[in-house]
């Protein structure tokens, strides 16, 4: 995990990051070239706003398929749809991995020996 520190645009990794005190949120993640902190956003389960998403993607799939199999309608509502769903999966997807640094009001003068 890499990510540009807002401050002086350094780029921190696992590796070079700064780490008072684990345990604390404030002070586990900091920029080597600034000392500045930041909190990162937690991982959570989905919420109840994306299991419906969910849902309702798959209810819509089932019905289109239906129709092109049922009906006879052509097979490009069927992969239209499945296109659209897939650039939409990966657009939600790349956004959902860019991550936002908070600076957590903490800071220390880096040690660069």
């Amino acid at each position: 995990m890499a990510n540009k520190c807002p401050q002086c645009d350094f780029k921190i990794t696992s590796r070079n990051q700064l780490c008072e005190d684990y345990k604390a949120p404030d002070k586990a993640y900091g920029c080597p070239a600034c000392g500045t902190f930041y909190i990162l956003p937690r991982t959570a389960a989905p919420t109840w706003k994306q299991w419906l998403l969910y849902l309702t993607l798959g209810f819509t799939g089932g019905l289109i398929s239906s129709l092109v199999q049922l009906n006879g309608h052509s097979r490009w509502w069927f992969w239209g749809y499945v296109l659209s769903i897939g650039v939409g999966v990966i657009v939600f997807y790349i956004k959902s991995k860019s991550v936002v640094l908070e600076p957590s009001g903490y800071r220390v003068t880096p040690d660069n020996d």
